[in-house]
């Protein structure tokens, strides 16, 4: 399986000078986020980082052990406002927006973290349709959700700031997760068409693919009738997730201050703007990345498009 890449630009596995923790000390003080995803793996880390950045939390999670344990640490650590949501993603999303401003106050970045694997063959007997399009309900329905529901409440202050994690599996072809990668395609798309809208509001949309990282979502896999092919390509797979879930979550930190602050001492970077709308790899390094934002445009790159002749 081969993944996409950029030509010319460092590749990062962890924290890089860029991103690095400490540049961002502070800079989302005041600042509310509501983080999907988060009593595991990227979403945790996301959420320790974004609290030892400042920011307000509300973090929504399906498992309320795992989710008071965090509320838990991010309070002894931080000691930053945060609200525990257990729940799922797509159970009252208006309701859930509503909650958070009015527990914590306006909601400024929306991180759609939350994500679901699914990798079994289609044609296998214990392949269920039902399950193929939870992914999909996991993957683009709860962010589009979401989306609507915070939307008009950034519509109404003039700015906001949505951040979705795709994956580069969006431009892969490859057997036995055609649930994961189309749901994937979809969602970058979306976010792509929705940005042109979201521009003339205030508002800005990225995606970013947060790296190869080995959670327990990364390692999930369907299917007891294996065959040789699909177990070599799960043990290749495996083999690629050299990633740090730290490098996703200050990668994150890194996108949500320089959309969302003022530039200069608060840390914002308007060339970030250049982003909305586009695929970017955590993997690459966004201080040459940002460097590139006049190339990026020019040539239109990091979109998801047909290659034709």
């Amino acid at each position: 399986m081969d993944f996409p890449t950029s030509t010319g630009i460092t590749k990062r596995h962890d924290i890089y000078p860029f991103i690095h923790p400490t540049k961002f000390t502070g800079l989302l003080h005041g600042k509310v986020v509501l983080l999907t995803g988060t009593s595991k793996g990227i979403g945790r880390t996301t959420a320790l980082a974004l609290a030892a950045s400042g920011a307000s939390l509300a973090l929504l999670a399906r498992s309320d052990a795992e989710l008071s344990s965090l509320v838990s640490e991010i309070s002894s650590k931080y000691h930053t406002p945060t609200l525990a949501l257990v729940g799922n993603i797509l159970s009252n999303p208006i309701d859930t927006v509503a909650r958070v401003e009015r527990e914590l106050g306006p909601i400024s970045i929306l991180i759609n973290n939350a994500g679901k694997n699914h990798m079994v063959p289609f044609a296998a007997p214990e392949e269920s349709l039902d399950e193929w399009w939870a992914t999909f309900e996991v993957n683009v329905k709860g962010p589009i959700a979401l989306m609507h529901a915070v939307l008009p409440h950034f519509i109404a202050r003039g700015a906001g700031t949505f951040i979705t994690v795709g994956s580069s599996l969006a431009d892969v072809a490859a057997p036995y997760i055609s649930a994961y990668c189309a749901s994937k395609a979809a969602i970058v798309k979306a976010c792509q068409i929705l940005d042109m809208e979201f521009k003339e509001l205030g508002i800005r949309s990225f995606i970013i693919h947060p790296g190869y990282v080995q959670t327990d979502m990364s390692s999930a896999t369907g299917g007891s009738g294996k065959s040789q092919e699909m177990r070599e390509m799960q043990e290749g797979y495996q083999a690629l997730l050299t990633d740090t879930k730290e490098l996703a979550a200050w990668s994150m930190v890194a996108l949500a201050v320089c959309a969302s602050c003022e530039v200069g001492a608060g840390g914002g970077d308007r060339r970030v703007e250049v982003l909305a709308g586009r695929y970017w790899d955590a993997g690459d390094d966004l201080g040459e990345i940002l460097e590139q934002a006049e190339e990026i445009e020019k040539r239109d790159l990091y979109r998801l498009t047909f290659k034709k002749l």
